[in-house]
């Protein structure tokens, strides 16, 4: 099976604003990894490949 985040298998991010699409695009590019990124305001966020490959459980993504 490849890797979270390669090209063969990029991860899979739902979030409900361009603005978080935005910031978790940078965070993916900063760490080389593949990412396909679905903006939709009348669904719930899923971020779960995100924490995956951050190694995190926080369902947040700590903006500066």
């Amino acid at each position: 099976m490849s890797k979270l985040g390669s090209n063969a298998r990029p991860a899979v991010l739902y979030v409900n604003s361009e603005e978080n699409a935005n910031e978790f695009q940078q965070v993916f590019e900063e760490m080389g990894w593949k990412v396909m990124i679905t903006v939709d305001p009348d669904k719930p966020e899923d971020i779960s490949d995100y924490q995956r490959l951050m190694g995190k459980k926080s369902k947040t993504l700590t903006r500066q």
